[in-house]
């Protein structure tokens, strides 16, 4: 009998816990409006039977291809002690805008370079010049709560490397070192209580990590729900 119980109760939770997977990431759907999958996992133990008293529990919700300010992005978020009300004890998320995005986005800079990321900094290869001159530059990316910024650093050009900054001083390279200045790209329409913390040139894309107050779930639309 004790035996039969505890497969009931274990079959119980992860029924309960499976059902309310496919409804958190069925309304993280209709929020996102993403063009890939959207996965939803609750992390705590007993998530499901948890969930017949009111408390979801630990949530992290994944969504491929979502489209904000134009770009397209993969977007993870990790929720504590959230509750069936809605509420949470708040959390992080990630964005994570792939290089093809950055490069479409980049402006002049981007005019025939190609981004990458490095070590967390962000690269920019290609040619330049009426010559078409092989470089790669070399830029950190700071953030504050809401926009993040790409400074240019160093350039590197036939096996030489000179800072930016360095480039004032040759008239010959005068033009590119206006096209180095830095970039500030407004992160807007971000929901209550959601603020960005940092921004960082990874592997597979640059990411945008974020602070999630807590309170009521941010919705989508700039408010919460």
């Amino acid at each position: 009998m004790t035996a039969a119980l505890a497969a009931l109760t274990c079959a119980t939770d992860l029924l309960v816990e499976h059902r309310t997977e496919e409804r958190v990431a069925a309304q993280a759907s209709r929020r996102l409006d993403p063009r890939g999958p959207v996965h939803a996992e609750l992390t705590t133990p007993l998530a499901g039977l948890r969930t017949l008293g009111g408390e979801v529990g630990d949530v992290e919700v994944s969504a491929k291809g979502v489209r904000r300010q134009h770009t397209l992005m993969d977007v993870t978020v990790r929720l504590k002690d959230v509750t069936t009300d809605g509420d949470s004890a708040g959390g992080t998320g990630t964005a994570t805008i792939g290089y093809d995005q950055v490069t479409r986005r980049m402006g002049a800079p981007g005019d025939g370079l190609t981004a990458g990321g490095q070590d967390g900094d962000l690269l920019l290869s290609g040619s330049v010049g009426r010559l078409g001159l092989p470089v790669t530059v070399r830029a950190e990316v700071s953030a504050t709560s809401d926009a993040f910024t790409i400074t240019p650093t160093t350039v590197s050009a036939l096996g030489r490397t000179a800072a930016v900054d360095g480039l004032a001083a040759l008239p010959a390279a005068s033009a590119l070192r206006d096209e180095l200045e830095p970039r500030t790209v407004a992160v807007t329409g971000l929901p209550r209580g959601v603020a960005l913390t940092s921004a960082r040139a990874a592997d597979d894309g640059l990411v945008l990590a974020f602070s999630i107050a807590p309170g009521p779930t941010p919705s989508a639309n700039g408010g919460a729900a």
